[in-house]
């Protein structure tokens, strides 16, 4: 096992995206999806640029253990993840929040212009060739979500945390900390894997409890 965690600059129900069931990571973070592996855990924290917490006294947005690794095309083609592809047509948040956004051109895609971005709210054309070098798309069935509602982690328990953005993330090797830490946050979701909206979700919009 191993835990790695860094810090969100944009916290919008995309990336991550923990609806329907699943917790993925498709689109940012490319050393991420390239270089991490299923088993291990994932703790995404706040930041000031996100929501003004100081170095130190981050909050943890949501821990994820990581199940499955896939291509970015698989993932597209894959019908579990159908419900995660964005429609905006007038219907609620969550659905415009989809993170499946790149549909495979051809069977076997190698290259940025084997795939074509869906319109979304979230991505323009200008990410595309940095969300395609991450490769992967992360899944977590494991996970809890507290966006908005970001939980305070006591000092002895915090795991290493990067001071600013880090591309790979900060990994705690104190294994004994790692395991108490992940003990502690599933102890408190219990039951629910989603507690709160994202941070930058729109006002009034309650269709992120839909899918808990």
């Amino acid at each position: 096992m191993r835990l790695f965690s860094y810090k969100l600059s944009h916290d919008t129900g995309f990336a991550p995206n923990p609806f329907w069931g699943f917790l993925t990571l498709a689109t940012c973070k490319p050393g991420f999806r390239r270089t991490k592996r299923p088993g291990d855990w994932i703790a995404g924290f706040t930041s000031r640029q996100l929501c003004k917490d100081p170095v130190g006294e981050e909050r943890l947005i949501y821990l994820m253990k990581i199940d499955e690794k896939i291509p970015i095309a698989d993932y597209f083609r894959d019908p579990r993840f159908q419900c995660k592809i964005p429609d905006c047509s007038g219907k609620k948040e969550i659905y415009c929040a989809g993170d499946n956004i790149y549909r495979p051109l051809c069977p076997h895609p190698t290259t940025v212009t084997d795939f074509e971005r869906l319109p979304n709210p979230n991505h323009k054309d200008e990410s595309k060739a940095h969300d395609i070098s991450g490769e992967n798309v992360l899944i977590g069935a494991e996970f809890v979500y507290f966006g908005r509602n970001a939980l305070t982690i006591p000092r002895h328990l915090r795991p290493d945390v990067p001071k600013g953005q880090s591309a790979y993330g900060a990994e705690t090797r104190d294994m004994g900390r790692a395991h108490k830490f992940i003990k502690f946050v599933m102890r408190k979701a219990s039951a629910r894997r989603i507690h709160g909206p994202a941070h930058d979700w729109p006002a009034g919009d309650q269709s992120w409890r839909d899918s808990r």
